[in-house]
């Protein structure tokens, strides 16, 4: 009788520790999970922020560098460093991304220097088919991010809204085209 009490009582102790093991994987999933979703958002909040960024340039390069200094808005290092640590799925859009930053900086460059040195040859970026070329493909880069990041997240379905030109981040500069003048 105290053997089968007793094997009673250690089967109890194993199905409780299992049970509380168990408990504790789900806990711990769930808060993985809801991270990731928490850096998802930070990821599509810091993406819709370089966005803004770039529109709010106004066809410009950056006032704060040099051709040969030029790097992203820190949005886009910021997205850059969330899609690495937790979304390494991303790498290659996020490479992409990078690259087609680097295009549109050396194109905004080459059109500054294009309007001081032959004024008639320059177009204002509105009506500049290269400049919009580049920035329609961001935006697809960037739209893919975010269905890429819905998937991950397991948020797919949910309203994340596009990218363009939102006023969260836009403000007073909300009178920004959004496209090229025709």
């Amino acid at each position: 009788m105290n053997d089968v009490l007793t094997s009673s009582l250690l089967v109890l102790l194993a199905l409780l520790a299992a049970g509380g093991l168990l408990q504790w994987r789900l806990l711990r999933r769930r808060r993985r999970q809801q991270r990731l979703r928490r850096e998802g958002w930070r990821l599509v909040h810091e993406l819709k922020a370089y966005s803004a960024w770039i529109e709010s340039l106004r066809g410009e390069p950056s006032p704060s560098a040099e051709p040969e200094e030029l790097t992203s808005a820190q949005a886009l290092r910021n997205a850059r460093a969330i899609a690495q640590a937790w979304f390494p799925e991303l790498g290659q859009v996020m490479l992409r991304l990078l690259r087609t930053d680097s295009l549109l900086m050396a194109h905004l460059w080459q059109q500054k220097l294009l309007r001081l040195s032959e004024p008639s040859e320059w177009l204002p970026y509105q009506r500049d088919p290269g400049y919009w070329q580049i920035r329609d493909g961001q935006e697809d880069l960037i739209e893919e991010i975010i269905a890429r990041c819905q998937v991950l997240t397991g948020e797919r379905g949910q309203p994340w809204h596009g990218t363009d030109l939102d006023s969260d981040f836009l403000g007073p500069m909300s009178a920004l085209p959004t496209g090229p003048v025709r």
